[in-house]
């Protein structure tokens, strides 16, 4: 049962839904072994042919007649997600995001790791945050990304958005393949680095224009 991974194939909207059917899986397991195409659609406000759609994009993974086996269901995303094993991250910037993340790493889920936190406040350097880890001076990432006998790909990047910019080209310079973004500033980067932007202000205010149109809605059905 091998997996299909076709770059040109896959948008973003497939991998958002991809966490979102693990998410329902995980609670469906509680209760369930097994949940068909439909019964899945139903949960995720979607249809039975899309949930089909999304998943045959990796693979054919369901049995006609029966629907999907939940718990093997849920191993092959947490596969096609990678997180079935450790991926080790640094924190990049120890402000209040940073700092709100790294003592808080069980809000990062299954398969994700805090390796290294780094700051350039000479107040914060040397302070003991999360699991013996210390924070280090920013300077040092190069050194200690060369150092670590831990794979290091993917790093959070929480400094002041005037500094994003560079912090990302010294990340990407020593070897980081993936930023997550927490800043306002749109990192320029070339197409082998994945960034995914966690923009808190650009999502309110898409959650804003959800609220006033169905509030809209709402109240033309009522009129």
């Amino acid at each position: 049962m091998g997996l299909k991974l076709k770059k040109l194939d896959i948008s973003d909207r497939v991998v958002q839904r991809l966490t979102e059917y693990l998410s329902i899986l995980k609670e469906v397991s509680k209760s369930d072994n097994e949940i068909n195409s439909i019964e899945l659609s139903k949960i995720m406000n979607t249809t039975s042919a899309q949930v089909r759609k999304d998943l045959s994009t990796f693979g054919e993974f369901g049995v006609r007649g029966r629907g999907y086996d939940v718990n093997k269901l849920i191993e092959i995303i947490e596969g096609i997600l990678g997180i079935n094993v450790v991926n080790n991250i640094i924190v990049v910037g120890h402000g209040k995001m940073g700092e709100m993340i790294a003592s808080n790493s069980k809000v990062l889920g299954k398969g994700f790791k805090i390796v290294g936190i780094f700051d350039k406040d000479p107040n914060k350097i040397g302070k003991e945050v999360l699991d013996h880890l210390v924070v280090q001076d920013v300077e040092n990432i190069g050194e200690f990304l060369k150092d670590t006998t831990l794979k290091v790909e993917t790093a959070i990047l929480a400094v002041v958005k005037e500094q994003a910019q560079i912090a990302a080209n010294n990340l990407i310079k020593n070897g980081i393949k993936a930023i997550l973004n927490m800043t306002t500033y749109k990192l320029e980067v070339d197409d082998n680095i994945t960034v995914i932007n966690m923009d808190i202000s650009a999502k309110l205010q898409e959650l804003n224009f959800w609220r006033i149109l169905n509030s809209i809605n709402i109240e033309e059905e009522t009129e």
